[in-house]
């Protein structure tokens, strides 16, 4: 059989000589690659700096809008995506032509007051004509207008269909000014007698006013005729024999006569 014959192992010196010279290889290429100019310090970086912006400045503007970051904004992150529309160029309006006078034409001066006198004649003098008034006599008033000129009565309602008995002479009142009419409202039973009158618009005259429910009062209309008594009717209708209605005064007044200023 053959003997199996192994290597020999370093010794321990010389493994130690071997990690020393790879160090000083090591070291060697260090010092060989590295620089060999001195550092110079880096200059520092220039500070930021601030300026006051004017208030007219437009960079200010675009700061302090509210939209700038809560909608789409050119002004914005996305402004260099926007397409950028150039300004227009309106054209000046200023004028710089030579002023161009208009030629005066000395022909025709006097043309117009030449025209106005050729057609104008001035051979006769027209003297103004004076007018005087006409003199109007006034027609005499009638009984039918004195009538229109005088206070009146009207039966309004039921008690138009009533004939009225007593005679109503209505007055006309001094006033200066002129009145409204004066409005009663009458109640009349069965036999014609009025019950409880009322006044319902004043004429603004408060004699007038009194004197209209004094003959309310007194006035007396013509009795309805006899109706057949039913049994129950005056407790279930007590009012079936009673006439409403008013009675409208319409009052003409004329105007007080005062004194003169000379006039005692």
């Amino acid at each position: 059989m053959q003997a199996q014959v192994e290597p020999w192992p370093w010794p321990r010196r010389r493994w130690w000589t071997f990690l020393v010279l790879v160090f000083a290889l090591q070291v060697a290429l260090i010092f060989w690659l590295s620089e060999k100019t001195t550092s110079r310090p880096r200059p520092p970086a220039p500070p930021p700096t601030l300026h006051l912006a004017p208030a007219e400045s437009s960079e200010l503007l675009a700061l302090t809008d509210p939209t700038l970051f809560a909608l789409p904004h050119v002004e914005s992150f996305s402004g260099l995506a926007w397409i950028q529309v150039p300004p227009r160029k309106f054209p000046s309006f200023q004028w710089t032509e030579a002023p161009r006078w208009l030629p005066l034409p000395t022909q025709e001066l006097g043309a117009a007051f030449s025209r106005f006198i050729k057609t104008n004649a001035f051979s006769r003098l027209e003297t103004m004509t004076e007018s005087r008034p006409e003199l109007i006599i006034p027609e005499p008033l009638t009984s039918s207008g004195a009538s229109r000129r005088a206070s009146r009565l009207e039966l309004q309602d039921e008690l138009a269909q009533r004939p009225l008995l007593t005679k109503i002479e209505l007055p006309t009142w001094p006033f200066n000014d002129l009145l409204t009419n004066t409005v009663v409202q009458l109640l009349v039973d069965a036999s014609g007698r009025p019950v409880s009158p009322t006044l319902l618009t004043s004429s603004g005259l408060r004699e007038a006013d009194q004197f209209a429910l004094d003959k309310a009062r007194a006035a007396r209309f013509q009795p309805l005729q006899p109706l057949p008594v039913e049994p129950g009717l005056a407790r279930s209708r007590p009012t079936a024999h009673l006439t409403w209605g008013k009675m409208v005064f319409e009052w003409h007044t004329v105007a007080i006569e005062t004194n003169a200023p000379g006039e005692k």
